[in-house]
């Protein structure tokens, strides 16, 4: 069964999610990786109601914009 991956945002609150790829300018890329958002790497969907989401990544809390979600791609575990 082939992997379906979505932007971050579409994930559903409590779930885990595994990181494919960062799509995007050169900038926002790096700065995403530099925040945690690397392939392989599992994050927890803690907020995906209205406005920023909240996201668990390693032993850190991030709060990520809804456009910068749109360009991290990323599966349900």
């Amino acid at each position: 069964m082939d992997k379906i991956y979505m932007p971050l945002s579409f994930i559903t609150m409590g779930k885990l999610a595994e990181i494919d790829r960062v799509v995007g300018t050169e900038t926002i890329c790096k700065r995403l990786m530099e925040m945690g958002f690397n392939k392989g790497a599992v994050v927890e969907i803690i907020n995906n109601e209205s406005g920023p989401m909240l996201i668990r990544v390693g032993e850190s809390r991030l709060v990520l914009g809804r456009a910068m979600a749109q360009k991290v791609m990323a599966r349900e575990v």
